[in-house]
């Protein structure tokens, strides 16, 4: 019982030191005087805190020599990794770890543009004589918006649909002196979104090509998640830290309730044993 107690004890201390961040009383980085200072975080190229001003962060590089040394930055360390991309037969660059935002904006760029190209694609028109026997939809081929795909996990193969192959011509009101050949049409709610002409329809898609905006699909999501870590760097560990810095005497009096209701768990079992 005791060891265990022990045990808990020193956990319970262990997590209220882990947020026992550096306070600085006055930091001076590009121009700007913070007072006040709770280092929450430092990484190669940047240092994170807390100050009169609020929540903040600054370049390293933007410190003075002495703080430079202080927080051991290391401009070579702090340089990005080059990056290597190898395009596919598609011309879209594979994702990997991009050294700016500039660079994952494009690669997801070049994916989108790719999947707008295969889904866009022209579709035999002829024009409208008397003797054709023509459905015509209306208002338009298609409703108002889109939904957006789930890009990491959505199968565009599942969603194709032929609503147009019982029909051997088909129009709408917004083209009746032309129609279109049932058989070859498609809707697919997963790529509509990406339809740049809604007053024609869209091409029947073979497997190969909806497998290709699968993979391209893949390509926009990851790009996705990079250019969000990109720009919003604090990750859910550090955002922890800034509110449990924020919030110390609720944060301890949380911790301190941990380790009395563990206690007590451990007292009760002991007792019923």
């Amino acid at each position: 019982m005791r060891a265990a107690s022990v045990l808990i004890l020193g956990l319970a201390l262990a997590s209220l030191n882990v947020f026992g961040d550096e306070k600085l009383p006055v930091l001076t980085a590009g121009g700007e005087t913070y007072s006040n200072v709770t280092v929450i975080k430092v990484s190669a190229t940047d240092i994170y805190f807390i100050s009169d001003k609020g929540l903040a962060n600054t370049k390293l590089k933007n410190l003075s020599p002495a703080w430079q040394q202080h927080f051991h930055y290391n401009p070579a360390a702090a340089q990005p990794p080059a990056v290597v991309n190898t395009p596919d037969q598609s011309g879209v660059a594979a994702p990997g770890k991009a050294s700016s935002v500039a660079e994952v904006r494009s690669q997801m760029e070049n994916a989108e543009a790719r999947v707008r190209e295969i889904v866009n694609q022209p579709v035999t028109s002829l024009a409208r004589t008397p003797d054709m026997q023509v459905a015509t939809y209306s208002p338009g081929w298609f409703h108002p918006g889109a939904e957006k795909p789930d890009f990491d996990t959505v199968d565009v193969r599942t969603t194709q649909t032929f609503p147009y192959d019982e029909q051997q011509y088909v129009t709408s009101d917004l083209n009746p002196d032309v129609v279109f050949i049932g058989s070859e049409l498609e809707f697919n709610p997963m790529t509509k979104y990406f339809y740049t002409d809604r007053t024609v329809p869209k091409k029947k898609l073979t497997e190969e090509e909806m497998v290709e905006i699968n993979r391209l699909y893949r390509t926009i999501g990851k790009c996705e998640r990079q250019l969000d870590e990109l720009q919003n760097p604090a990750s859910p560990v550090t955002v922890t830290r800034l509110w449990v810095s924020a919030n110390k005497p609720i944060a301890i009096a949380a911790a301190a309730i941990l380790f009395l209701a563990l206690l007590w768990l451990l007292r009760k079992r002991d007792a019923e044993t």
